[in-house]
């Protein structure tokens, strides 16, 4: 446990209890209140308000590989006369000792994802399964009921021998679930979209023209027009022209809305049906546009 003497990161603060991460990957849970007993931190200690008080217990930050309070602080005199401010952490190693595994953290259930598509993409058996990747039933009916950590070669070798599929690592930050989606996205191509998504043209079906009929109309950018209603938008083109021919502007303000969330990857599926739909190229709109710019290579797969 001594060379696990350092925190990493906090993961979730949920008073009595913290979620964090020591140095050899280890997620885990301490909870403050019982600590203190432990230590005997009483009612008149420096630093007992952490467990009395949720405001001040929700500001616990790391800092120098410890959880600390920057909050509350305390002036210490030195053998030397001078006086040192110093603010409340916990001994990393005492935490780490008097904390647990988190178990939900720091397991990846892919054990029920993989039953899943087995029964459903293939209908084969556990037994079937576990000869395609060289093994057996038992090996694979741990592995489903997340009995065994599996390593990446094994995981890999599952999906693409067992399964028949690829198998890609996406992800997101912690308080934005849905970015997952655009983590199979070169990050040239997040930039490049980033930069451009105010732009009324990566809606499919808007170029130019309209473009600079709705900006004319306060309409400026696709966060603006996200905020319209499908009822104000015909009203719109109905006064520019009654006759003219508009490619599907009742998608439009769900690509605007897409684009406004950064949602990049089903926003290129919502035009690429909508492309698929007039038998014209596979590619979406903004995937179009971006190859002008950046070439060919927008995804980290394929």
């Amino acid at each position: 446990m001594r060379s696990n003497n350092r925190i990493l990161k906090i993961l979730k603060v949920d008073f009595p209890v913290i979620t964090f991460v020591s140095n050899n990957g280890d997620f885990r849970l301490i909870d403050i209140k019982k600590l203190f007993k432990k230590l005997k931190i009483e009612k008149d200690d420096w630093g007992y308000q952490i467990v009395t008080n949720k405001e001040v217990f929700g500001l616990a930050e790391v800092v120098d590989k410890a959880i600390a309070w920057k909050s509350i602080s305390k002036k210490f005199k030195l053998s030397d006369g001078k006086e040192m401010e110093l603010f409340f952490h916990l001994d990393p190693i005492v935490t780490i000792e008097n904390s647990s595994i988190d178990e939900e953290s720091n397991k990846l259930n892919f054990g029920k994802l993989i039953r899943s598509l087995r029964k459903a993409r293939l209908g084969i058996t556990q037994q079937e399964l576990g000869e395609r990747i060289g093994s057996d039933k038992q090996y694979v009916s741990k592995i489903e009921n997340n009995k065994t950590d599996i390593e990446f070669r094994t995981l890999r070798k599952i999906y693409e021998v067992g399964l028949d599929l690829n198998i890609f690592i996406a992800h997101y930050r912690c308080d934005n679930f849905l970015e997952f989606t655009n983590s199979i996205c070169n990050q040239k191509f997040l930039d490049w979209a980033e930069r451009n998504k105010s732009n009324l043209q990566l809606v499919e079906g808007i170029g130019t023209k309209i473009s600079k009929y709705l900006i004319s109309n306060s309409i400026e950018t696709t966060e603006e027009l996200s905020r319209i209603s499908f009822s104000e938008l015909l009203e719109l083109l109905l006064k520019k022209n009654s006759l003219e021919f508009y490619h599907h502007p009742d998608s439009w303000l769900t690509q605007s809305k897409l684009i406004a969330n950064s949602d990049w990857i089903n926003l290129i599926k919502v035009q690429r049906n909508i492309s698929s739909s007039d038998n014209a190229s596979v590619y979406s709109k903004i995937e179009g546009l971006a190859r002008e710019e950046l070439g060919k290579e927008l995804y980290l797969v394929g």
